[in-house]
């Protein structure tokens, strides 16, 4: 088998596993006001997207350093796998997942890089409180 259909035939079992949905947000820059507050706008970057929500990749760091300005924390880094052929993820994305095992689960992208010849987009993601503004 080639290399190729190696790592198409891995692309097809690696999306069946993903049995979750999610949408993906972005802020925007811009604000909205809600309820009489005034509040981040945010964009739908995904919706309805297949995701599968892991624990650390193998030889990665299970968590990373956070400053809350008051001091450091240490939180949890999980990894989250979407499709291959999903573009335009970036850093600071928040993904919600809709439906599966995690539903109501919102984690935000840590860092959206991607790899050859993978079989998923794998990026570590961090959970965040959902924000109020999102109806």
């Amino acid at each position: 088998m080639s290399v190729d259909a190696a790592v198409a035939a891995g692309r097809l079992a690696a999306e069946s596993r993903m049995t979750s949905r999610c949408t993906v947000r972005r802020k925007t820059g811009a604000s909205a006001v809600v309820d009489g507050f005034k509040v981040a706008a945010w964009a739908v970057v995904h919706a309805d997207l297949p995701v599968r929500v892991g624990g650390a990749s193998r030889g990665a760091n299970p968590a990373r350093r956070d400053d809350l300005g008051s001091g450091e924390v240490e939180v949890a880094v999980r990894t989250a796998h979407f499709p291959y052929s999903t573009a335009d993820l970036a850093d600071s994305d928040y993904v919600e997942v809709t439906s599966g095992e995690n539903a109501g689960l919102v984690v935000r992208i840590v860092e959206a890089t991607w790899q050859d010849q993978a079989t998923a987009r794998r990026v570590p993601v961090v959970s965040v409180v959902r924000p109020e503004e999102w109806t």
